[in-house]
């Protein structure tokens, strides 16, 4: 039986995941509103520059890899997004690792404006 034991302390990094929807701001007019999903701790990893050139990628595809605890009682989707230092990130992917519901990877790419 494979154990489902985690080091905790490797989930060190403060994200917000959340996501936006249409609504109305303090006067009344349409305006987008973001609505927290989860905020919680993470293993966060970006992909170095070695990485990039190996795999032949173009440096704008880029991605960070979030890996959050598995949360049981909230549905992450390819539509929310991520918050972390002050920079935003849509994500790309998601796998629940090893079909245990034990860690959850996301990937994503920093939103540029």
């Amino acid at each position: 039986m494979k154990s489902s034991l985690i080091n905790a302390g490797k989930y060190n990094r403060r994200i917000l995941i959340y996501q936006v929807v249409k609504g109305k701001d303090a006067d009344g007019f349409p305006a987008d509103v973001e609505i927290e999903v989860l905020r919680t701790f993470a293993d966060v990893k970006t992909m170095r520059g070695y990485t990039i050139l190996v795999n032949d990628s173009d440096f704008e595809k880029a991605y960070t890899n979030f890996t959050i605890r598995y949360p049981s009682q909230t549905t992450i989707t390819r539509d929310m997004l991520i918050k972390f230092r002050d920079k935003t990130y849509t994500i790309q992917y998601i796998n629940n690792i090893d079909e245990a519901n034990v860690e959850l990877e996301i990937q994503a790419k920093e939103v540029t404006h």
